[in-house]
């Protein structure tokens, strides 16, 4: 089985270019586990929020992500963008339990997978420690991802900025990547490049 680890910046396309990369490929040869999507799941769970909870208060914050009121959680997020040592915390605190998920989800795959696609947006950030043969790097031009960030997500422009501020600039992921997807296009050519990419592991998703 090939690990691929699929990073890139905020709003290009990680989570659209794994689905489309998953609905394509053969029935059962490719899995996809996402690291946000386990980062929302582990903040539901009592002891982690428990956890988040106290540190959140710790900075003056009355909730954690998924509880209290929308300004609470607003503000946990602004603070995880704004200040770098209360990011750390958090992410100390959440990433490993996020890499045991990942690692437990790859040992529980059926026997057919032959791709299991790693959505993790801090790779380079973090360092994220998650065993891999090689990196794709799915990227934008940051007035692009800016727009998608107001557009698309409802961001007010200086929340978006700093988002993209708090994250390693694209042109350095791009230097870092065995695999690029660039995605300042429309959806036809994003697609493409998907399609491209599973034409050329065609042998081995299907034996």
């Amino acid at each position: 089985m090939i690990t691929i680890a699929v990073t890139g910046g905020a709003a290009c396309g990680k989570s659209a270019f794994c689905r489309r990369f998953a609905a394509q490929a053969p029935v059962g040869r490719a899995a996809v586990f996402s690291c946000d999507d386990e980062v929302r799941r582990l903040s539901q769970e009592p002891e982690v929020r428990e956890a988040l909870g106290d540190l959140a208060r710790s900075h003056g914050l009355a909730a954690p992500p998924g509880g209290g009121e929308g300004a609470d959680r607003a503000a946990f997020r602004e603070l995880l963008f704004e200040n770098s040592g209360f990011r750390g915390k958090v992410e100390g605190m959440l990433h490993p339990l996020v890499l045991r998920r990942a690692m437990e989800h790859a040992a529980g795959l059926p026997g057919g997978v032959r791709i299991y696609l790693v959505e993790v947006p801090l790779l380079y950030e973090v360092d994220f420690p998650i065993p891999r043969d090689m990196d794709l790097v799915v990227a934008a031009s940051e007035p692009v991802q800016t727009r998608r960030l107001v557009d698309g997500r409802g961001l007010e422009l200086a929340a978006a900025r700093r988002v993209l501020r708090s994250q390693m600039k694209i042109e350095e992921k791009i230097k870092r990547a065995d695999l690029v997807v660039w995605n300042d296009g429309g959806l036809p050519a994003f697609e493409a490049q998907a399609d491209h990419l599973l034409a050329r592991y065609e042998t081995l998703l299907n034996p």
